[in-house]
């Protein structure tokens, strides 16, 4: 979808001052980061658009195709782990948030079924959530040397409407070749646990910051299954720099991190209800992509309340019937800024 000048102008911003770094697929992510370190609240603003360089389409426009933009609004608060007959060392945070995906097909001057050629119709996911992240400081599997590992065990529970009633209709023409309105219920789940972690003493200058320099490689595996999505994925996440203490409970003066990630995941689709579902006259047009491969890349800074992340998101073909003259990966820009207390 192609930004506002102001949105644009944003996520621009953003992107030039720092992708949220805990892993997630575009669709069923999670929140915010957990390195930057301890919080009791947090409003964050997440959004994502195909529409920026350097994808620009022959007549000199940028791209707007397939998975098009998102926007997510959020909030999360920390809980005592006792609530959940949880160790004292533990971390727990209770997020709600309310999004909006859209899809589009290759190009948005599409306007009939037979135009779409076998590609993905215009679609939409407009949902609110409710998840509980856990952060425990157990790690079975790791190497450690000189820090903290732990595990992330993440649920979150998906409500909204998709088609016409996602009301992601009005920033583009669709014609008739939109999918069929109607409710979504989901669910998703997602843990991973510390392969390596090397973390060196900060200096003592640096003490005010609360965080140290890290290294981490983090892997796991997640599900998503419901009316809008069924999939199950493998992950790995590296994450280098500056990092707060992810079980850390205690805030410091002044709290800084500055970190870059590298993340890679590989899915397995059995649903997707934004390719697979009948358009308005009742017909299929096309079918998902059984595997999907997505790999990311992003850096993370914060400085006192003020959190920025922004990042660019590899994505291969979704959609398994489209010609295979317009099969092509997708390259998605993806920003974030928070409030945290």
């Amino acid at each position: 979808m192609r930004p506002s000048p102001l949105a644009a102008l944003a996520l621009l911003l953003t992107t030039h001052a720092a992708l949220a770094s805990q892993p997630f697929a575009l669709e069923g992510r999670g929140g915010a980061s957990v390195l930057s370190g301890p919080e009791s609240f947090r409003a964050y603003y997440v959004g994502d658009n195909d529409s920026l360089p350097p994808m620009i389409a022959p007549d000199g426009h940028p791209y707007d195709r397939w998975y098009s933009a998102s926007t997510m609004l959020g909030a999360r608060w920390a809980l005592a782990p006792e609530l959940l007959r949880l160790p004292k060392d533990a971390r727990v945070l209770l997020s709600v948030s309310l999004g909006q995906n859209i899809y589009t097909p290759r190009s948005p001057t599409i306007a009939t079924k037979e135009e779409l050629r076998g590609d993905r119709p215009y679609s939409g996911w407009l949902k609110a959530s409710a998840g509980l992240d856990v952060l425990l400081p157990h790690a079975p599997l790791a190497f450690i040397r000189g820090g903290q590992p732990y595990t992330h065990l993440s649920l979150d529970l998906h409500g909204g409407a998709q088609g016409p009633w996602s009301l992601a209709g009005w920033p583009q023409h669709r014609g008739n070749i939109e999918t069929q309105p109607g409710l979504s219920a989901d669910v998703s789940a997602f843990a991973e646990t510390t392969l390596v972690s090397l973390d060196a003493a900060p200096p003592r200058w640096m003490e005010w910051a609360g965080g140290r320099p890290t290294f981490r490689w983090m892997g796991g595996l997640a599900g998503h299954a419901g009316s809008m999505l069924l999939a199950g994925a493998a992950h790995t996440t590296i994450t280098a720099g500056w990092t707060g203490d992810p079980l850390g409970r205690e805030q410091p003066s002044l709290p800084a991190a500055a970190y870059v990630f590298a993340r890679a995941e590989i899915r397995r689709v059995g649903h997707n209800a934004t390719i697979d579902r009948p358009i308005l006259d009742g017909s299929v047009v096309a079918h998902h992509e059984p595997w999907l491969d997505e790999l990311a890349f992003g850096v993370v800074l914060r400085a006192w309340h003020l959190e920025a992340s922004a990042g660019p998101v590899f994505r291969t073909h979704e959609t398994a019937t489209v010609w295979d003259g317009f099969r092509a990966g997708q390259l998605i820009w993806q920003g974030s800024l928070s409030w945290v207390q």
